[in-house]
């Protein structure tokens, strides 16, 4: 079977609507490699191209018909002392927590004619593709089909999700019951009440991203002094993508929120993915005045009941990250791995 590459600039990413929303039904695909998730990222992520960089998506076809669209970052030559020269995945430092190429199901043929192709076309012979989920084939294929420089894992937590109530509470362990009985006992001893919306369409956005930001500033004032002082220097000369974020500029994005003496005091940021039947965290925070009673434990507990109750969602992703807020709540650990490959 014949195969042929075309690129196209991300920003033309229109062009290719309808093959990339069938290719982003395959069972490995997730809510970050689905059409209307990239378009946010052509709005507000993609930098414009320059002699150091360019963004694209190349698309490989088999006798005609694209089998693969590969979102790719390509650096060109070396700047800025670390950013360097290499074939990167499209979304990488975003909140994408998983990367991948948008297949339908993979084809090791494609993949590897499209590999030798970027090799030639762009003389690059390092390939450094981060967050692909350890379900995907392509990770399984890259381990064990090509030179690996450096290999590396990230913790993810996903809670699959029993078909009654009572099969969720017994799934919990006795430490997290007594858990969301110590925040519920703790507010009727101070006299206070929580109020759940699982679809807060009139939240102040803006406070969501404040206290997401606090919470974040607290976690890095934790940090030994020497670690800051490297991060300071890294920070500076990587390259920084344009800031955005799903809470306010993704279509999908809908937030859960909880709220005492009718202030905020917990969030998720969350979207549906209805093809693969996932309710993906995006995004959360927890006002730290309201921490005690653990405000986002028990937002999360009625979310998850009503989810059941539903009964159409089988999983919750709580993606990226071990906060021990997703254990609680009965998660388990799964892996990204971020790989860097060369074809020589």
């Amino acid at each position: 079977m014949d195969y042929s590459v075309e690129y196209i600039p991300a920003v033309c990413q229109d062009r290719i609507e309808k093959d990339w929303r069938r290719l982003e039904t395959g069972n490995e695909m997730t809510l970050f490699q689905s059409y209307d998730w990239y378009k946010m990222l052509i709005d507000f992520y993609v930098p414009k191209d320059t002699k150091h960089y360019e963004s694209v998506f190349a698309l490989v076809k088999k006798a005609e018909t694209i089998c693969i669209i590969a979102p790719l970052w390509i650096i060109k030559k070396n700047f800025r002392f670390i950013n360097k020269k290499g074939v990167y995945l499209l979304g990488r430092d975003s909140y994408s927590d998983y990367l991948n190429f948008i297949y339908n199901s993979f084809d090791s043929k494609a993949f590897d004619y499209l590999i030798n192709d970027i090799h030639i076309r762009f003389n690059l012979n390092h390939f450094i593709f981060e967050q692909i989920n350890e379900n995907s084939t392509i990770i399984k294929y890259i381990t064990s089909s090509f030179k690996i420089i450096n290999c590396k894992k990230d913790p993810c937590v996903n809670l699959h999700l029993p078909t009654s109530r009572d099969g969720y509470n017994k799934l919990l362990s006795k430490h997290a019951r007594q858990n969301l009985r110590t925040a519920n006992n703790r507010l009727t001893k101070d006299g206070l009440s929580i109020t759940i919306d699982v679809d807060n369409i009139e939240v102040d956005k803006k406070k969501c991203l404040l206290i997401r930001e606090s919470k974040l500033s607290i976690q890095y004032n934790k940090v030994s002094s020497i670690k800051k002082y490297k991060y300071r220097i890294i920070n500076k000369y990587r390259f920084h993508f344009p800031k955005f974020s799903p809470i306010t500029d993704y279509t999908g994005s809908k937030v859960m929120t909880a709220t005492i003496n009718k202030e905020l005091c917990a969030f998720f940021n969350y979207a549906f993915d209805k093809v693969h039947k996932k309710v993906v965290i995006i995004s959360a925070g927890t006002n730290i005045q309201y921490a005690r009673y653990s405000p986002g434990i028990l937002l999360m507990y009625a979310f998850i009941m009503k989810t059941i109750e539903n009964n159409y969602y089988s999983e919750i992703d709580f993606t990226r990250g071990d906060e021990k807020y997703k254990y609680v709540l009965g998660g388990e650990t799964n892996y990204n791995y971020s790989i860097h490959f060369s074809v020589k």
